[in-house]
């Protein structure tokens, strides 16, 4: 016998003894829970290939594969991302279980253990798990829902730049008329701006990035970004200094997901820095590093708390009245982790500093 039938929920038990897994088994199946069994790491991944279960019980010491191989190579299958792992063992040494929970399990029962406590963590995980599923569902509706009305507003607003630009251009139209047309035509075009900067950032922060790790340029790649903005950065009475050694300098990353991340940074560096000033964006080879830096506001105590989070507005503004949709810094910290780049907020006398060190390889 191997599955004991219910509809509370799937749960997977990984145990060599047959024993245990009989006891464990009876417990959960008088709750109606449903269960898969395997006595071995590789019968374990062969289940969950065959049907995604909502909980594993896990037991550490087994042949072959023990508990945490186990449970690196469950959370390795994007099906298994977000299923709970709580281990089941013998074993109370606190580093095991320390070496457990970092392995990525959610919970740590030892044996022998007591059935009401173990009924209470399978269905206090099984909950938080399923609110996190919802909470994942309703955040998808609720930026689904903002992308339709940020489109509708930029229609909306679109219509009335048109007629403001059709209104200017009329002759004989009173000054007084005129200026008011032109109010309306520049409000209306920052408000198209940031219309159009919230959908082209949520749709960065929305998307899957597939990474491709190729060798690439970092140099070269970083001169040309700090030559883009140069026009940018001229028209608010800032320099670029772009600090950059002479020659190639070869990096193993995804090159469109880094061009991102220091468009991103040289951007932000000038939207936020006052007339005279200078962006530096420098590069250093060992180890490989990039810093992009800044003389404008810097980032108070209570930004760097928050510096990262999506749709976050910092004390600082743009010093041109540009737009900022509070989700830069997001989506470069969300690259950042994909492509194992560490990233640093540095504390400069003067401004911000943030500093991107290169893994190697």
């Amino acid at each position: 016998m191997n599955r004991f039938s219910g509809d509370s929920g799937t749960i997977l038990v990984v145990d060599d003894e047959l024993a245990n897994v009989q006891v464990v088994g009876t417990m959960l199946a008088a709750f109606g829970y449903d269960l898969m069994i395997a006595q071995d790491g590789d019968q374990a991944l062969e289940r969950v290939k065959a049907k995604t279960p909502d909980l594993v019980l896990l037991d550490i010491f087994m042949p072959g594969k023990n508990g945490l191989e186990v449970c690196r190579d469950l959370h390795a299958l994007p099906e298994m991302e977000d299923v709970p792992v709580i281990f089941l063992s013998a074993d109370g040494e606190k580093s095991t279980i320390v070496k457990a929970l970092e392995t990525g399990g959610v919970d740590y029962i030892t044996k022998p253990f007591n059935k009401a406590e173990l009924i209470a963590r399978v269905r206090s995980h099984l909950e938080l798990k399923k609110t996190r599923v919802e909470c994942r569902h309703l955040l998808r509706k609720a930026e689904h829902f903002l992308e339709i009305m940020a489109h509708d507003l930029r229609n909306w607003v679109g219509s009335s730049h048109f007629s403001a630009q059709l209104l200017d251009e009329t002759d004989g139209l009173p000054e007084q008329a005129r200026r008011l047309s032109s109010t309306i035509k520049e409000s209306s075009a920052q408000a198209l701006r940031f219309i159009d900067e919230y959908l082209a950032n949520a749709r960065a922060a929305g998307t899957t990035l597939e990474i491709e790790r190729k060798i690439f340029d970092l140099a070269a790649r970083t001169r040309a970004c700090a030559c883009y903005h140069q026009d940018e950065a001229r028209a608010k009475d800032i320099t670029v200094a772009c600090d950059v050694p002479e020659g190639p300098l070869r990096v193993k990353s995804d090159r469109v997901a880094v061009a991102r991340v220091i468009e991103n940074l040289v951007t932000n560096a000038i939207k936020f820095s006052p007339p005279g000033s200078t962006v530096t964006v420098a590069l250093e080879p060992e180890p490989v590093a990039l810093t992009v830096r800044d003389e404008g506001p810097g980032f108070s105590d209570s930004d760097r708390e928050q510096l990262f989070q999506p749709y976050t507005r910092l004390s600082a503004r743009p010093t041109a009245g540009e737009v900022s949709t509070g989700l830069g810094l997001a989506i470069i910290k969300q690259l950042c982790d994909l492509l194992d780049i560490a990233i640093e907020v540095e504390r400069p006398a003067k401004g911000a500093s943030i500093r991107l060190t290169f893994p190697k390889g």
